[in-house]
């Protein structure tokens, strides 16, 4: 508040001395009412204030990481899917949880859902999803 004051009173001082200072003429004229519209928005500068849309600011980062995050998520899930396909020759939905952690995406929890009712299977890729330094892992049996 004190430096727009400080500004508001500065400008109208500037104002007033160069009113004074400039002769009597055409241009006369033009100059006091570019000072006084200089006023003017001094004077209204925290109304406007008020309906300023902000534009994102320098420690916002510019990247949307939620939506990164998700389709890293979807993608790592799509292949996970596959491997374990792969390994185990079993169908399972998998659901790899990314996360942005400072400056880093990392997997927070893998969870796989398996047609296998086989508890050894199910043991089997707990095992092999631990191997792979996932954390959070939860494997466990459709239910029908």
């Amino acid at each position: 508040m004190k430096t727009y004051l400080l500004t508001a009173a500065g400008v109208i001082f500037l104002s007033v001395i160069i009113s004074l200072v400039i002769p009597e003429g055409k241009l006369n004229k033009s100059i006091v009412f570019v000072m006084r519209m200089a006023c003017i928005l001094v004077l209204i500068q925290p109304i406007t204030g008020i309906f300023k849309i902000s534009s994102a600011s320098v420690d916002e980062p510019l990247y949307d990481y939620v939506y990164i995050c998700k389709v890293y998520s979807d993608n790592q899930s799509e292949q996970l899917e596959k491997l374990l396909l792969k390994e185990f020759s079993e169908e399972c939905d998998c659901v790899v949880e990314i996360v942005h952690d400072n400056g880093n995406f990392k997997a927070e929890s893998v969870t796989v859902e398996t047609n296998s009712q086989d508890e050894k299977i199910i043991n089997d890729i707990y095992e092999y999803l631990e191997k792979l330094n996932y954390i959070n892992i939860t494997v466990y049996a459709k239910s029908y």
